[in-house]
């Protein structure tokens, strides 16, 4: 006797999203129940799964892998992305249960939507323009009344931001009179940021911009965020990174000893007032825990839910620093067993990520 739909929806939500996905494949009876608006719009709702993610691509095997980290259980699942073709190479954004990634095509530079609970993917169109180090921001925005989500992408040019949204077919170009290198892109509060490299023969100097992306024929796309000092205080960090939190704009990086030969010798988390526009510092990584991790490599940064992840290149190492409340300066953890392993032609990335069902523009 088949039971009534909203018992069998009762039971799946109590499963797992990949869990859900798998089961769509049963049945007819099950796919449609699965499949429905209402059912979607109410996992939605009770879906608390966020993780991690933490991209590798196994340049020799030729194989993609995101490596998901849920806090909540303190628990990793090893994802495949084989079902999204191989020219796609690169993780350069993720948001709302969806990755962003982009490669090389017959000397284009493509992007590609996927999701990887439903292994679903969109080919987006080509980009005129070849980025000179992929880099990106993504958000995405689920609607109420019909619980569909909709996304809008940035990718940073060397002379431009392309802009694309799931309710367009083509780029759109914000034109910068000015070349240069731009890095840590994100959105927040419908305006994207990105750390702005000023040339100079002495050092590397670090500027915050800032566009609202409302107005592709403006002769300059971008804009100092002038604040009291801020030119000052992102100098001062080594390979400074732009990270969004909770409306906040977080930078983070190593702080430079003057008296020392280590230009690193402590890693510091900024945040920025958006109503003052000022600096103060959010937490600094323990000199126990800054001491296991390699100064010599690159750390790949994420935030997410309020908090900060720093992933170690060199020796896999993964730490998260919890924000629990504004006055305690964060609390810092090592989070074990990271399943990968550091290998010189297996680079990786970290992503925050929450997982999702289904998103209407992509399957």
């Amino acid at each position: 006797m088949d039971m009534p739909n909203d018992i069998v929806e009762a039971i799946f939500l109590r499963l797992s999203v990949f869990d859900i996905a798998r089961a769509r494949a049963v049945c007819k009876f099950w796919n449609r129940v699965l499949c429905n608006r209402e059912f979607l719009v109410r996992h939605g709702e009770s879906n608390n799964d966020d993780s991690v993610a933490l991209f590798s691509h196994n340049l020799t095997a030729r194989k993609k892998n995101i490596s998901l980290y849920s806090d909540a259980s303190s628990s990793w699942r090893p994802v495949s992305l084989d079902f999204v073709p191989s020219e796609f190479t690169d993780m350069i954004a993720a948001d709302g249960g969806l990755l962003c990634i982009g490669g090389h095509f017959h000397g284009d530079y493509i992007v590609c939507v996927c999701n990887p609970v439903s292994k679903t993917y969109k080919i987006l169109p080509r980009i005129d323009s070849i980025p000179y180090f992929p880099s990106a921001a993504m958000v995405t925005k689920k609607h109420k009344i019909d619980g569909e989500c909709s996304y809008k992408i940035a990718i940073l040019l060397l002379d431009a931001v392309a802009v694309i949204s799931s309710s367009s077919s083509t780029w759109v170009k914000f034109k910068s009179v000015r070349p240069s290198f731009r890095k840590s892109p994100v959105m927040c509060n419908g305006v994207l940021y990105s750390l702005h490299h000023i040339r100079s023969p002495w050092r590397s100097n670090w500027r915050l911009v800032y566009t609202k992306l409302d107005n592709p024929f403006c002769r300059e796309a971008w804009c100092e965020l002038n604040h009291r000092n801020g030119g000052g205080i992102i100098d001062i960090l080594h390979q400074p990174c732009l990270l969004e939190s909770r409306g906040c704009l977080l930078l983070v990086g190593g702080l430079r000893h003057l008296r020392t030969t280590d230009l690193r010798v402590a890693l510091i988390i900024l945040k920025l007032d958006l109503t003052t526009l000022e600096w103060c510092e959010a937490a600094r990584m323990p000199d126990e825990l800054y001491r296991q991790f390699d100064s010599k490599e690159d750390f790949s940064i994420c935030s997410h839910n309020g908090n900060v992840y720093f992933l170690n290149k060199s020796s896999s190492a993964l730490v998260v620093c919890k924000f629990l409340n504004v006055e305690d300066g964060g609390v810092w953890q090592w989070i074990e067993d990271c399943p990968l392993r550091s290998s010189s032609n297996i680079p990786f990335l970290s992503k925050a990520f929450a997982l999702k069902l289904s998103h209407g523009w992509i399957s």
